[in-house]
């Protein structure tokens, strides 16, 4: 039917190339003998045959099957005899006629993927000749046009210096020019956030949540304008520049359905919030940040990188005149051992956002503690992410995500890959594909469509990266680099570059750019490589390529990272979908886009209880530290002390996260997950034998061991504890010099302090304190571990052949 269909749409005037027929060998020879010859249609028709190996054809086959074998397909329904031969032969062009274009009812449009709740944000098709057109439109328009960032504070004047924004790509060019803020400024603009309080949070929460939302459409209008600054201010290529806008379009749309559940009465905003964003995601990161903390009712002072204040500037005006006040976001270029120090040793600030260095965060939070108060510090750092591949990887795959995930916005991500690990049976073959590959690559100015890499963010980086590719090459480590086009001497490129390493310890630190480092490992150490990786402190992202359930299962239970991505690239991770953080030296959580985040920036009595289906996790050990409690244990508190106690453990037993997990939304041929694991060991302060028992209730109802300070009234508790609940406790003379992921604290304020200034002064990862306002918050005794699995990556989605018409 369809031969004869478009042989009569074309009538009579076929010449040779308008268009061919096309079957797969071994399925159309009666097709072929009707069609092919001057006796018969005279036109041509092309067969695809397989050739190659069994290796290589396997999938391919297998998903050609799936592909033609959904419930509805010819191929499934030829051999089922429920189906009347006029059904089967029914002309297609009057189906499609009637259904006049009607979506599927069980496959939602991509704008509706998440359902009622939100919008996905808006694309662009770059390979539609219009779009093209527009943006380069855009660019073009851009140049004429010379953009100011200033410090945006309500009745101040910017004064200063007048510095000029040069475009990373072509050093020469000047994209724009910025007034950094001073400390009048910066004294000011604390001054107007803590008086903005009162005024913003008394906003009912759907009314600030309907202000995110109308920023989000606005930015979707104005897209080509800001595509345009990300590519000139960033270097970002056009695909990366699209990507960052729909980013935070998801983000603002996101926080504003989460904070529309709120209760300006249960949920208490914690008052000005200071976000400083980084440079590598100018627009999508400080969008997020400044989104979630409006969104809780917290006035905010945002601080954009030094690099990029432009698009940073485009972005707080858009947010204005979605209806924002000017004194609920306020706008301060500058650097941050300037501005942002300031800032951040303010008490008036009652939380930092923060996005950058592992180092940086490390000296914001001792910043925090040596002023004192408990003060909320989010921060996002780097990562040393590796990629395992397996001998039954499928290399063409492992190739293309390799190359997006190291090269893609020139290495610039916080997720990209750093070390490819290769099981020695198919090292050779990948890496003669990847250095193939890699030479494949355009790497360019920004401003044309058709290059894949832009240039680094300015002289420092480049420094830095060609410093560290120098010492590689000195110390014998096989490499290999994509020769630069001399355009590039204009601006600050860095040559996708491939290098040999032998074990994940001559890194000495994360290597932000576009250099992978590759790995050899043997089968039988796959599990002792995972521990390595683990034994760097990083646990931000990770990626698996298997076709083996069995160890993409072993890998996930035993890495110590935020996201793990299985038979997919590492990079990209969508809002909602994949909510982006890391543990350890990447990190502090929670997670970015996902379902505690907000919950981080308001004062809650209780720990959320989020929707998941299951049921309470078994926790044997707290049962039975119940029991005992209601029972022999008694005897160590006052009468009215052990109702509420036992109260409590009630409700830890429900909200407490260890243990579960949630499906994400996303599109169909994947499969996206977020769990909730025990953080470790945590240790426990606290001067009367009820904060100890509390903090032993709080410890066991998250699954984690607890570690108390040794003193009389502890070795009075441990003797006491039935055997279960006392195997996860111990004591130390000082828990504080003990591995220990969180402190748990009851007591005065006053003495937290002392306390908070040792934690920070420790080397390794961020350990916060926490004191319970009523309840301690079970959410930070928790890792959030992300799962994204390709579930088309064996052979196609095999969900879609379930689905009827």
């Amino acid at each position: 039917h369809s031969l004869a269909a478009v042989y009569h749409m074309a009538e009579g005037e076929y010449r040779r190339g308008d268009y061919e027929f096309q079957c797969l060998h071994g399925m159309g020879e009666t097709l072929y003998d009707q069609v092919v010859g001057k006796k018969h249609l005279d036109r041509p028709v092309r067969i695809y045959a397989p050739v190659g190996s069994h290796q290589t054809l396997l999938a391919y086959l297998v998903r050609r099957l799936l592909e033609n074998g959904a419930n509805t397909s010819f191929v499934n329904r030829i051999v089922d005899e429920t189906v009347a031969i006029d059904e089967l032969i029914a002309d297609p062009v009057a189906l499609a006629d009637a259904l006049r274009g009607a979506p599927h009812p069980r496959i939602p449009l991509p704008r509706d993927i998440y359902g009622a709740a939100r919008l996905n944000s808006r694309g662009h098709d770059l390979s539609s000749e219009p779009v093209r057109r527009q943006l380069a439109a855009a660019i073009a328009a851009s140049h004429q046009r010379v953009y100011a960032a200033q410090p945006m504070v309500p009745g101040s004047s910017a004064a200063g210096p007048v510095l000029q924004v040069r475009n990373p790509a072509n050093r020469a060019e000047t994209v724009g020019t910025v007034i950094e803020a001073d400390e009048t400024t910066t004294a000011a603009a604390l001054e107007i956030a803590q008086a903005a309080v009162l005024e913003w949070s008394v906003l009912p929460p759907n009314e600030r949540a309907a202000c995110l939302t109308r920023a989000a459409a606005l930015i979707e209008a104005r897209a080509p304008e800001l595509m345009a600054l990300c590519v000139r201010e960033a270097g970002k290529t056009w695909a990366n520049a699209i990507a960052e806008i729909r980013e935070a379009v998801d983000f603002l749309r996101y926080y504003a359905v989460e904070a529309a559940r709120f209760d300006n009465l249960a949920q208490r905003p914690i008052g000005p919030v200071v976000c400083i964003s980084p440079w590598n995601f100018p627009l999508a990161i400080f969008t997020g940040q400044v989104a979630a903390a409006l969104s809780a009712g917290n006035p905010v002072i945002a601080k954009p990188a030094e690099q990029t204040p432009l698009v940073a500037a485009l972005a707080v005006t858009m947010i204005h005149e979605s209806g924002v006040p000017a004194a609920a976001l306020q706008l301060l270029p500058g650097r941050g051992e300037t501005v942002g120090a300031r800032l951040v040793a303010d008490e008036r600030v009652r939380g930092v956002m923060f996005t950058g260095s592992t180092e940086v965060a490390r000296l914001i939070n001792r910043a925090l503690a040596a002023r004192g108060g408990n003060t909320v510090l989010i921060a996002e750092t780097g990562g040393q992410n590796a990629m395992i591949v397996d001998s039954t990887a499928l290399p063409e795959q492992v190739v293309a995500d390799v190359i997006a995930s190291s090269y893609d916005s020139a290495g610039q991500r916080c997720s990209a890959l750093r070390v490819l690990c290769l099981q020695e049976e198919i090292a050779d073959k990948v890496l003669q594909m990847l250095e193939g590959a890699v030479q494949e690559l355009a790497v360019g100015r920004p401003e044309d469509v058709r290059v894949d890499i832009g240039p680094v963010i300015d002289d420092e980086a480049r420094a830095g990266l060609e410093a560290h590719i120098e010492r590689m090459k000195q110390r014998g480590h096989a490499l290999s680099r994509l020769a630069l086009a001399p355009a590039c001497e204009a601006g600050t490129w860095v040559a996708p570059t491939l290098i040999e390493i032998a074990s994940l310890a001559e890194l000495e630190r994360e290597v932000f750019g576009p250099v992978l480092h590759v790995l050899r490992f043997r089968s039988r150490e796959l599990l002792e490589l995972v521990e390595d990786i683990n034994a760097t402190g990083f646990g931000l992202t990770l990626g698996i390529h298997s076709r083996i359930d069995e160890t993409i299962a072993a890998v996930v239970a035993r890495a110590q990272v935020g996201n793990v991505y299985v038979n997919r690239n590492v990079i990209g991770a969508v809002v909602g979908v994949q909510p982006f953080g890391g543990e350890g030296l990447s990190g502090t959580g929670p997670k970015a886009g996902g379902p505690l985040y907000l919950h981080r920036l308001v004062r809650a009595a209780q720990t959320p209880l989020l929707a998941h289906p299951q049921a309470p996790p078994a926790r044997p050990a707290l049962d039975e530290f119940s029991r005992w409690l209601d029972g022999s244990g008694r005897a160590l508190l006052e009468g009215d002390e052990v109702i509420p106690l036992l109260a409590r453990i009630q409700r830890y037993r429900l909200a407490a996260l260890a243990g579960r997990s949630i499906s994400l939304p996303g599109p169909t041929g994947e499969d996206n997950r977020i769990r909730f694991v025990p953080r470790g060991t945590v240790a426990g302060v606290a001067a009367g034998m009820a904060g100890l028992l509390h903090q032993i209730a709080a410890a066991l109802a998250s699954g984690n061991r607890i570690v108390l300070a040794d003193s009389e009234l502890a070795q009075r508790l441990h003797s006491a504890l039935p055997e279960l609940p006392a195997r996860s406790v111990s004591l130390a003379a000082d828990p504080l010099a003990t591995p220990l992921s969180v402190l748990l604290f009851d007591g005065d304020g006053d003495e937290a302090d002392p306390l908070r200034r040792r934690l920070a002064a420790r080397e390794g990862p961020i350990v916060p304190l926490l004191m319970p306002e009523h309840d301690y918050d079970l959410t930070r005794l928790v890792h959030e571990r992300t799962v994204s699995i390709n579930t088309a990556a064996a052979g196609g989605n095999a969900s879609l052949m379930t689905i009827g018409n």
